[in-house]
């Protein structure tokens, strides 16, 4: 895969990074993003970017799409300079916690993205399963000691949250991903229950430590009133979709979204190690 600046058209682009999924790198230049990769992937990725901006979700423009070095890449429009992780992070710089105002933009475009996904639920998802998104069998293999017990737990939870309807789900919605007027990095397709992105968007960054020895670690902390505003307002959206009250399923999802946050990290070894400790401590109290 490309590692280096390419040029697209005359244009130079810079190299950001390598997807975690699909092996695809992403380029920016000005206020355009490239995605290359291999031409069936890019294809595959161009396609559900296009189903998902038909349904009306929040996505960015493409403007250009074409071949290069033996592949194929599109090109999208950028969202904003800086995903509402950064945002939050300056404002609590600022003022020590992340501000009404802008957590109001931020939670007004996860209900622009949660109405339009509840307008897209099935009643078959061919296969595509949030058993398949999460995987829990990979963490129960990476520990083995607790591996009945992982699957049993998920079972569970899956169990549970199956009273919401399957829904066009985004794997990894969280405010790294989120801008103000918009989502990004659609990479894969799944059909989950309705709530898992939701939560997965309020309590992904618990499995990220503060400290920055680590790979990666948090950049922000919401407040316990921030978090409750948020259960507040989706279980209203949810209520007046027919829908039970998200946050009293919301340690069903939570579960789900810590089996995938904690397997899989073998690229960074002190976080991987983190997170076995934290999924023992809270599920196992190990």
């Amino acid at each position: 895969m490309l590692s280096n600046d390419i040029n697209i058209d005359g244009k130079q682009f810079k190299f950001v990074k390598q997807t975690r999924r699909g092996g695809v790198a992403i380029y920016t230049s000005g206020n355009l993003y490239a995605r290359v990769g291999e031409r069936s992937v890019i294809e595959r990725m161009a396609a559900l970017h296009k189903k998902f901006d038909e349904l009306g979700f929040p996505v960015p423009e493409i403007v250009g799409r074409g071949e290069i070095s033996k592949g194929a890449y599109f090109l999208e429009k950028s969202l904003g300079e800086k995903c509402f992780s950064f945002l939050f992070q300056e404002d609590i710089e600022k003022r020590g916690k992340i501000s009404p105002e802008l957590f109001e933009k931020f939670l007004a475009v996860t209900e622009k993205f949660a109405r339009t996904q509840l307008r897209s639920k099935v009643s078959n998802s061919n296969g595509l399963s949030i058993t398949e998104l999460v995987r829990p069998e990979d963490l129960a293999e990476e520990l083995p000691e607790f591996g009945g017990k992982i699957l049993k737990l998920f079972d569970e939870a899956v169990s549970a949250v199956k009273i919401f309807p399957l829904v066009l789900t985004h794997g990894d919605f969280c405010s790294h991903n989120l801008f103000s007027v918009g989502v990004i990095d659609f990479e894969k397709i799944y059909y989950a229950p309705a709530g898992y992105d939701i939560v997965t968007n309020i309590f992904q960054n618990k499995y990220f430590p503060a400290s920055r020895e680590y790979e990666y670690y948090r950049l922000y902390v919401v407040t316990k009133e921030q978090e409750d505003l948020y259960y507040q307002r989706f279980d209203a959206l949810y209520h007046e979709a027919g829908l039970p009250e998200l946050s009293k399923y919301r340690e069903h999802f939570e579960y789900c979204r810590a089996v995938w946050h904690t397997a899989r990290n073998q690229r960074a070894p002190k976080i991987q190690q983190w997170r076995y400790e934290l999924f023992k401590k809270e599920y196992f109290r190990q």
